[in-house]
């Protein structure tokens, strides 16, 4: 099968499951798309696949840079469009899984977004304003780029402010005014859990990684980034809410409230973003006690397609 997969929807939402079901039935490999499982030593935090969830599917992109390097959309790019040729060429299908929804534009559409155009010290305009005011800034320019960045993740909303001031045109314009598939065997899927349902799995899941050791995890990549609040790999949800309780700004019980808060607006704002950015999705509601019933379906949908 010559096609590329594309598994969308928000955080909690059941894409990792899917994707390794998919792979085994189509004869895949799968791609990662989230900006967050890019880099090592923090597993924990994005909720990593295991190598027994893998279940002998290969991965790409996952845990290949270290905790207090950096890595670009354009780099992701470049990287993700050469292991959907190379997986390709193997006779096999790619299936790219993940939430980041700027990764999966930047691999799918026409346009180009690059590392290689920066303003020197751009960032210094800023450091004086705190991460709410920066925020502000960037509502202010470009109000639908600005509901898709979490008001503490200052490093996307400086980068947004950055891309206005190098092409004199909004971010979210330039994606919309770009956007053409550059991929023709291309078949999109979206998963679509009930509201109430994804809510309580997204306030379950993070429990779930506080008893597995989500604070000392962040707590060690803090340290390994110098106490650098900025660093990409903290942009994590539970990092800065970590960070916070560390510095102990909000407590404990606070840092557990706000971090299943802050994942309920994320997972919100994933699914305005895939809505609004991406054409031809096939979306399948699921309530979870009906995943199994759904995963065959789309199995189904995308015989259909193929």
């Amino acid at each position: 099968m010559n096609k590329l997969i594309v598994i969308v929807g928000p955080t909690a939402s059941g894409k990792t499951d899917l994707s390794v079901k998919i792979a085994k039935e189509f004869n895949g490999e799968c791609i990662n798309s989230d900006s967050t499982q890019i880099f090592k030593g923090t597993d924990i935090a994005t909720n990593k696949i295991t190598k027994e969830e893998m279940d002998g599917i290969e991965h790409h992109l996952l845990s290949i840079k270290e905790v207090n390097e950096s890595y670009s959309v354009a780099d992701f790019q470049k990287e993700a469009r050469e292991k959907v040729a190379q997986i390709l060429e193997k006779g096999k299908t790619p299936i790219i899984v993940g939430g980041t929804g700027l990764y999966t534009n930047a691999l799918l559409m026409d346009y180009n977004f690059t590392s290689d155009d920066h303003i020197k010290d751009y960032e210094k305009q800023y450091e004086k304003l705190s991460n709410q005011e920066v925020w502000e800034i960037l509502n202010e320019k470009d109000n639908l780029e600005a509901q898709k960045i979490h008001p503490n993740n200052r490093y996307r909303a400086i980068r947004a402010l950055e891309i206005i001031e190098l092409n004199g045109n909004q971010k979210s314009e330039l994606i919309k005014d770009n956007k053409k598939y550059v991929y023709n065997n291309l078949l999109i899927v979206g998963l679509f859990p009930q509201r109430d349902k994804l809510y309580s799995r997204i306030n379950n899941r993070v429990l779930s990684l506080e008893k597995r050791g989500l604070f000392k995890e962040i707590e060690m990549a803090y340290e390994a980034n110098n106490f650098n609040k900025k660093a990409q790999s903290l942009k994590c949800i539970g990092g800065p809410e970590i960070i916070k309780y560390l510095e102990k700004e909000i407590t404990y019980d606070e840092c557990i409230e706000l971090m299943q808060k802050n994942n309920r607006h994320y997972a919100r704002r994933q699914l305005t973003w895939f809505r609004n950015q991406l054409d031809n999705v096939e979306w399948f509601e699921h309530d979870y006690d009906n995943f199994n019933k759904i995963s065959d379906e789309i199995i189904e949908y995308i015989k259909l397609n193929i």
